[in-house]
């Protein structure tokens, strides 16, 4: 997303994503420094909340990472820097969706129940409560930009999207592989679509890495 949530490094669109909770994050993981074990993962490494009936709260201090719906690979958003993960599935399981590792990163794998009572003890479940206000805003957000839309909105909204990543991310990314991991479109419709804004030169695309976003007009 954004990748939610950096800034778009100055591009003329506004961030699509609410400010990241840093300060409440901050409290949680300082809380929760001294216990729990540090864990090294590596790209591609998916990460769940809950693994044989173990339940686990993951701090990371940076890193980059894609949300996974379970059932179908969908790729609900992505998340760069300081994150908290599992906290709203180790209280409520469901199993919807993992963590995806993009790029080697370390975190403190916390167990749940001595999370959640150092939460109780410390009186921090206000700082708990902004954090998953902050994932539920960001996944609101996201039926928004695809939700009752066409398809061409969806395209604009992921490059807006891609566009906000740095340039040496942006060129390991294929233009259409991140479009429909993210929406499920037909790869012939976003062809098509990213074909038409190329010749009207409204995006640069150079071997199906993406340049710049010059200008993308609101309908097509």
């Amino acid at each position: 997303m954004d990748t939610a949530n950096n800034q778009n490094n100055g591009h003329s669109y506004p961030s699509f994503y609410p400010p990241r909770p840093v300060t409440e994050i901050a409290l949680l993981r300082q809380a929760l420094n001294a216990v729990g074990t540090d864990h090294v993962f590596h790209p591609r490494d998916e990460i769940y909340a809950i693994r044989e009936n173990e339940k686990s709260l993951y701090l990371f201090a940076d890193g980059y990472f894609s949300a996974i719906r379970s059932v179908d690979g969908l790729v609900l958003s992505s998340v760069r820097g300081e994150l908290i993960f599992g906290i709203a599935e180790c209280m409520r399981p469901r199993g919807g969706w993992f963590l995806k590792v993009e790029e080697t990163c370390t975190a403190r794998v916390v167990p749940a129940d001595q999370a959640f009572a150092i939460f109780t003890q410390q009186q921090l479940w206000e700082p708990v409560a902004s954090i998953l206000s902050w994932f539920l805003q960001i996944y609101s957000l996201r039926e928004e930009h695809l939700v009752g839309v066409s398809a061409y909105v969806m395209v604009r909204n992921k490059l807006i999207e891609l566009q906000t990543l740095a340039p040496e991310m942006r060129c390991n990314i294929n233009v259409a592989d991140f479009i429909q991991e993210r929406t499920q479109l037909a790869r012939s419709t976003i062809m098509a679509i990213l074909g038409e804004l190329r010749r009207g030169d409204y995006v640069e695309i150079k071997r199906g890495r993406l340049v710049t976003v010059k200008y993308l007009p609101k309908e097509y």
